[in-house]
This record gives structure tokens, C-alpha cells and sequence, in this order.
């Protein structure tokens, strides 16, 4: 087994991170520019259990299915010329969030040992920090709704202002509640 890391620190939430990633339209935004995502669901985010293709330059292709997602993680299993996982990481850090990406081989025919001990292990190094520069950069340039409840349109409610009275005989307003 090898394993290569890299981390990036963004100025988002581990939820907006998560999005840039996961969502198909926002994702080719972050990858290499000869790297190019093929969803195999419709949905456009994706989500544990979704499959996807990952075609590079030159013709090669990685089956990646994602395994489980969680608030603060993405895992992936991939098969191609080589095989094994990856890992997203989102650590909240005051305002900004910790991404690390591991990437680890498993296995493969002995040609695929060959290949990635080679060549594989440095053209993978190279994407992983540059993809990480560029999901950085996509988000500065849109880092998306900073909660996972959307902005509404209209305004919210306030229960109706009430008084009570203070044991001087002053009023004040009491705290208002929205029940609905």
C-alpha cells in the first residue's frame, strides 16, 4: 500500500468545502484541466452510493464509487490502472477550513505496480496539489450558502410584541417567539 497527503486550508465552512466537491457542476471546477468527471447518476450533488468515472489525458479512466459521506468526511474506492481509496478530510478551523485529501494504492496488476511506481505516484502528486490550489480558488471566487438552510426569499416572522411588567411597574417587551 502507498498513501500520498496534501492538505489546503479555504476560507469556508466544512459544508461549502463539501459542496465545491460533491457538486457535479461546481467539481470539474477543481479538477485538472485534463481531468474530466463523468457522473453516472442525474443528481446533481453527489452522495454515498453514487458512481462516477474520472477520464484523464491519454485514455486513461478510474471507476470511483463514493463509499460514505459524513459532515466532516468524503470517502471514495476507485479501480482503474490501479486500485484503492481516497479520502476528503474538512476540519472547521475558527473561520476557515482544514481539507486534506489522502490517496492511497492498493493494488493492481504487476504492469499497474509497474505504472505507478514509475509514473503514477508523481503525475498523482502533482494533480492532487494542484486540484486542491484550484478547489481553493473556486471557492474564494463562490463559496456558496454558508449553512445548510438556504436564504428564503421573505423575511421571517416575529410572534407579536407583547409587554410585561417589571415588579417597578416598568414595561418591557418580552422576548418574541415564532411558533410556525
Amino acid at each position: 500500500m502507498t498513501r500520498i497527503e496534501e492538505l489546503v486550508v479555504v476560507p469556508a465552512t466544512p459544508a461549502q468545502a463539501m459542496r465545491a466537491l460533491l457538486t457535479v457542476e461546481r467539481a470539474q471546477d477543481c479538477m485538472a484541466p485534463d481531468v474530466h468527471l463523468v457522473p453516472r447518476t442525474t443528481s446533481p450533488v453527489l452522495g454515498a452510493g453514487d458512481h462516477f468515472a474520472l477520464e484523464l489525458f491519454g485514455g486513461m479512466r478510474f471507476e470511483y464509487v463514493i463509499e460514505a459521506t459524513s459532515d466532516r468526511e468524503v470517502a471514495f474506492t476507485y479501480d482503474g490502472p490501479w486500485r484503492g481509496e481516497e479520502r476528503w478530510s474538512f476540519i472547521a478551523d475558527g473561520a476557515e477550513t482544514l481539507v486534506r485529501r489522502s490517496y492511497e494504492v492498493h493494488g493492481g496488476s504487476p504492469l499497474a505496480a509497474f505504472a505507478w511506481g514509475t509514473v503514477g505516484r508523481a503525475v498523482v502528486a502533482m494533480h492532487m496539489r494542484f486540484e486542491l490550489s484550484r478547489l481553493k480558488s473556486a471557492i474564494q471566487r463562490d463559496p456558496g450558502p454558508r449553512g445548510e438552510i438556504e436564504a428564503t426569499s421573505s423575511p421571517l416572522r416575529s410572534a407579536p410584541e407583547r409587554s410585561s411588567a417589571e415588579p417597578d411597574g416598568a414595561t418591557r417587551p418580552s422576548f418574541p417567539v415564532d411558533d410556525g
